[in-house]
């Protein structure tokens, strides 16, 4: 038996080691309260790094800036056809989709403003370049509405990030309706978590590339011509 200072102690002999040293009771040991700091320490900074990682993993806010169709069919309007022009945003919620990461954090990307103003400037823009003119009355009208904006991503290798966007035209003349739906989908791969400007980026150009193919619909063009 081994000698301690109010402390029971025993120990066992290895063959390979020699005498070692176990204390009856584990707390006593004076190695047990360096262990146990070792471990709370450990836990808390676990902690902290968890708690940043989910701090800075935020929502973004995008917004739709102005829209500059470029109109590439070679049918176009008659220079005296003054058209009204009108849009709707008919989404249900200002968030489109969600933004994730390598740790599986997830954050939504919201669309907080309407699009009813980018989509009415930017179906004058297009008038504009088709031949006509916008006019505040009319009885040619155009409603241009936003059906639909989703944001999907998903992670492997790289992620990937796939935007989808449709709007509805709606073409009055003459107390006769034209009604058409354009859709575009693309998808985007980034190496890392796309920013914020990256989404700024993707929302937009998905928005613009389906009002571009609205106005480059020659059953469209021809319908608000005759």
């Amino acid at each position: 038996m081994a000698r301690t200072t109010g402390q029971k102690a025993y120990y066992e002999t290895s063959r390979f080691t020699g005498p070692i040293f176990r204390y009856a009771d584990p707390k006593n040991d004076p190695r047990f309260g360096a262990i146990t700091m070792r471990k709370a320490f450990v836990g808390i900074i676990t902690g902290a790094i968890l708690l940043t990682g989910c701090s800075t993993f935020k929502p973004h806010q995008v917004s739709i800036e102005p829209l500059h169709p470029t109109v590439t069919t070679q049918a176009s309007l008659p220079s005296d056809l003054q058209i009204e022009v009108h849009s709707k945003d008919m989404r249900n919620s200002d968030t489109i989709g969600y933004r994730i990461s390598r740790l599986s954090d997830r954050a939504p990307v919201n669309l907080p403003t309407p699009a009813t103003d980018a989509l009415q400037q930017g179906a004058k823009v297009a008038v504009v370049r088709l031949g006509a003119a916008p006019a505040l009355s009319s009885d040619t009208r155009l409603t241009v509405q936003l059906q639909n904006l989703e944001y999907s991503a998903t992670q492997k290798a790289l992620q990937a990030v796939k935007l989808n966007a449709t709007i509805n035209v709606i073409a009055e003349k003459h107390g006769k309706f034209l009604s058409g739906n354009y859709s575009t989908e693309k998808e985007y791969q980034y190496a890392t978590t796309p920013s914020l400007a990256d989404n700024q980026k993707m929302v937009n150009e998905i928005l613009l590339m389906t009002v571009n193919r609205a106005f480059n619909d020659t059953k469209l063009i021809n319908f608000l011509a005759d």
